[in-house]
């Protein structure tokens, strides 16, 4: 089961947690992207949500997304998350617009 929504700032990505919360995830279902690298690894601190790691993506697409550019960095994230090209290409332009995307995808639906 995978949930997405955007969020226009920290307080709203803190509500739409509690939403996914409630839905039935866990804090290590939900991710949080921005495309700021150093914010959203700070808000996902605060939120206690789950950090990307390599377990979610291959060690050779983490070590490869270390030469690409954000915007590639983040579609190979979603790309690993479930999300079709033409879904993470929407998600980028709100996230270009400082929005947080909140993916909720329950393990069982992350390919590893």
């Amino acid at each position: 089961m995978k949930h997405i929504q955007v969020a226009e700032n920290q307080e709203e990505a803190v509500c739409v947690i509690r939403s996914f919360l409630k839905k039935g995830f866990t804090s290590k279902d939900i991710y949080l992207l921005a495309y700021d690298k150093e914010w959203a690894q700070n808000l996902t601190e605060a939120t206690h949500t789950k950090k990307y790691r390599m377990a979610e993506q291959g060690m050779f697409e983490t070590a490869v997304n270390m030469l690409l550019s954000r915007e590639d960095e983040l579609l190979s994230k979603m790309a690993s998350l479930g999300l079709s090209n033409r879904e993470a290409n929407q998600y980028i332009e709100e996230m270009r617009q400082g929005h947080v995307v909140v993916v909720g995808a329950q393990s069982q639906s992350i390919p590893y």
